[in-house]
């Protein structure tokens, strides 16, 4: 009897020493593989070709335009429009208009129904899903080729950089993302989301593994269950996510579930309260351990209040990486001035589902600048006083101006031709050859119900000038529309805009304050100032929403897109019936 208890304790025992070995062991070897990745990224060999790149930048998108009308001139598009003569960039723009995503739609659609050689030669390794600003999913073909070279000019230089400028960083990174299924079109081609991870062994060795999730769950136990690892973890160097709207979200759910997070990591399990299938559940306890002195330390921390506490949580965390997208500038800020204070924050690319812009190799500015990869896009400028016409004439890199603001035009490696992206951007430099820009607006996001064209940037500067006179109020979120839009939700005859806040620091606001937005937008713009004075453009409209109103705004556009929630961007302008209606019945005064 006493052999056979022996027996059985000492293979437990084995057991339970060749499983801690065994994580040892994978740690040890996790470890050493982390070290290889970050000793490749020392070497700054991607951004010393981007350097090299923008020295020559002339002729690499003469080169790049040229490949790619040689190898596109079977394609049906590339036989309209005579691809085979077109030998000079001169030649392409004169022969090849401007065009735009409604240009595409026939033979994108027929391209997803497995009809070949139509864009590119033979079928597209992927088709890129994205909403842009807009809520509403389109695609754009993508060859394996072009992804290659999105992940070596833009992923890995900017990895190159925060190796370099924030030593440590790349040692234990963690990033809340939520997971996509994978879709096909009716022939079979993947459709997978914009901003999409094309990945290499460099970088899959970087990240924290992905904690188990399952479809059933909700974006909230999603974010519950990576919080949990990630407080979890004190040595964490760097946070991700793709947009800043998304960390905002993640650190509203820690300052609503803080306590139960803390208590859930004292006992090493996940709460009750996350609806989470039996299976998924075990997977995400078996990789928790009880930890009650880390949970002491959150506790207090906590209790200190949330101003600066992601450097209290997480010391060693040396920057935060995620992309500011069009309309995102008030998001980074109140980061900056809030949980995240005292830790840089980096939006790395300029990027879009058509293609890479541009590099940001200055991470310590406040303000993102993005040095253009030639040797990604070619690129065309249109100055922005000429971009209300439908074919104006076009710059290339060369011609342009410092301080003069361009919409900017695209020609990628995956069909697209003389695109026009819709967005206006600010030359604010050179590096060598190539111009470094600062994103401004899109195009989309305009305001106009009779010509008076007040952009999304100017529009967000006049909100935060009408919102600094109302005594104690602190803009949190903000959305507008063009009242044609709400069709019977919209008061008054004349077109208006509505304009739709969530605010701190105050309950309500009376008339006299509401219409100070009105007064502000009329000093401002003078266009608008006589309009309104003829009476063809009634007063704004100022209604109150809660925080959340936003959240639902964005799970809209993720339904009807079909697309992951943090793939979505935050539409400012809104353009369509159904997210307009959400958020009018959202309004709390």
């Amino acid at each position: 009897m006493y052999f056979w208890i022996i027996t059985v304790v000492s293979f437990v025992s084995l057991l339970l020493l060749l499983l801690w070995s065994g994580k040892r062991v994978y740690r040890w070897m996790a470890g050493l593989q982390r070290g290889r990745s970050l000793k490749v990224l020392s070497r700054k060999k991607h951004t010393k070709n981007l350097e090299q790149d923008t020295c020559n930048a002339r002729d690499l998108q003469q080169k790049l335009i040229l490949g790619s009308l040689a190898k596109h001139k079977n394609t049906e598009y590339g036989l309209k429009y005579n691809f085979r003569d077109l030998h000079d960039v001169s030649s392409f723009q004169k022969k090849h208009p401007l065009t735009q995503y409604g240009d595409y739609k026939d033979y994108l659609q027929r391209t997803s129904q497995g009809e070949e050689n139509i864009l590119v030669p033979g079928r597209p390794s992927v088709l890129v899903a994205t909403t842009g600003t807009s809520g509403k999913r389109s695609m754009v073909p993508m060859s394996n080729n072009s992804a290659t070279e999105c992940f070596l000019q833009g992923r890995a230089v900017y990895l190159e950089i925060i190796n370099t400028t924030f030593p440590g960083a790349l040692e234990n990174v963690f990033k809340f993302t939520f997971p996509s299924t994978i879709q096909r079109s009716e022939a079979g081609i993947p459709i997978v989301p914009y901003p999409s991870t094309f990945s290499s062994n460099v970088t899959k060795d970087i990240y924290a593994p992905p904690v188990p999730v399952h479809p059933t769950m909700s974006y909230d136990d999603i974010l519950y269950t990576q919080l949990l690892f990630s407080l979890r973890t004190p040595d964490l160097s760097m946070l991700e996510a793709n947009f800043f709207w998304h960390l905002r979200y993640v650190f509203s759910v820690l300052e609503d579930c803080w306590v139960s997070l803390v208590t859930d990591i004292q006992k090493g399990r996940l709460g009750s309260e996350c609806k989470v299938p039996l299976e998924t559940r075990k997977q995400i306890e078996d990789m928790l351990v009880p930890d009650a002195s880390r949970a002491a330390d959150l506790r207090s921390q906590f209790q200190e209040g949330f101003t600066g506490i992601v450097k209290r949580l997480w010391p060693k965390l040396r920057v935060i990486l995620a992309v500011e997208s069009g309309g995102s500038d008030l998001d980074r800020h109140i980061l900056q001035d809030t949980v995240c204070q005292g830790i840089p924050v980096y939006s790395p690319t300029y990027c879009a589902a058509e293609g890479l812009c541009g590099v940001n190799l200055w991470p310590l500015e406040e303000v993102p600048r993005y040095v253009l990869c030639p040797r990604s896009v070619f690129f065309e400028f249109i100055p922005v006083e000429l971009s209300e016409q439908e074919q104006p004439l076009t710059l290339c890199i060369q011609d342009l101006s410092e301080d003069k603001a361009y919409e900017l035009v695209i020609s990628n490696r995956d069909g697209l031709y003389r695109y026009r992206l819709g967005d206006v951007v600010q030359v604010t430099g050179f590096n060598n050859q190539s111009p470094i820009v600062k994103f401004i607006y899109r195009k989309s996001q305009t305001l106009n119900v009779r010509g008076e064209r007040i952009s999304e940037c100017s529009f967000y500067k006049t909100l935060l000038r009408t919102v600094a006179m109302w005594p104690g109020a602190c803009l949190l979120n903000y959305c507008c529309l063009e009242s044609g839009i709400l069709g019977p939700f919209s008061g008054g005859s004349d077109p208006h805009y509505e304009v739709f806040v969530a605010l701190k620091g105050v309950r309500n606001l009376s008339e006299d304050q509401r219409y100070k937005l009105d007064q502000t937008l009329q000093e401002h713009f003078p266009v608008y100032k006589s309009f309104r004075f003829k009476g063809s453009i009634g007063p704004v409209r100022v209604h109150l929403t809660s925080p959340k109103s936003f959240l639902r705004l964005l799970e809209l556009a993720s339904n009807l897109s079909g697309l992951p929630l943090d793939c979505i961007q935050p539409p400012r302008t809104l353009r369509y019936r159904e997210m307009a209606e959400m958020i009018w019945k959202q309004v709390l005064s």
